[in-house]
């Protein structure tokens, strides 16, 4: 399962989930992307992109919006941790991608969770804004790279 929240950039959101299928080798069998009302026209173009990228990597995850609330941390809380426990508990892996979200939205999905509710928490930096909303292979290699804050988190705590 792979959570991703749609911000102002579907590029922000497409870049990093290509990121995740050709460098993390993540395939999930689940995408869900939460909209937040004034990008809910964005969202059709989100999944079109994501079931294209998936294609191309030799898989077709199910896709679905849904729908939170502006700026509340509550309502993404709700609505997406419940999918991230009941996921987990079945013995899926669950990964968030935090690349695209607005702080609020990101919030309402991190602050809850502890290391355990997850498998991969992603971040696509990249170290410009200049000449970025493209495609991920057009953007040059040394401005971005691909984080996985669960994995960073557990080597500091493990004291690696």
């Amino acid at each position: 399962m792979y959570i991703t929240l749609l911000g102002r950039s579907v590029w922000a959101l497409l870049n990093t989930y290509y990121a995740i299928t050709r460098e993390a080798q993540y395939f999930p069998d689940t995408v869900y992307i939460a909209v937040e009302a004034p990008f809910r026209d964005q969202a059709v173009l989100a999944e079109e992109g994501v079931l294209i990228i998936s294609r191309a990597m030799g898989f077709s995850p199910e896709i679905e919006s849904i729908d939170v609330d502006q700026a509340d941390i509550v309502d993404a809380f709700r609505k997406l941790h419940t999918r991230i426990s009941g996921k987990k508990k079945a013995g899926a892996k669950v990964a968030i991608d935090i690349t695209p979200g607005r702080k609020a939205t990101v919030a309402g999905i991190l602050l809850p969770i502890k290391l355990d509710d997850v498998d991969h928490v992603f971040y696509l930096e990249i170290s410009t804004t200049v000449d970025v909303a493209k495609p991920f292979q057009m953007i040059p290699r040394q401005f971005h790279r691909l984080h996985d804050f669960k994995a960073q988190a557990v080597r500091a705590r493990d004291g690696c």
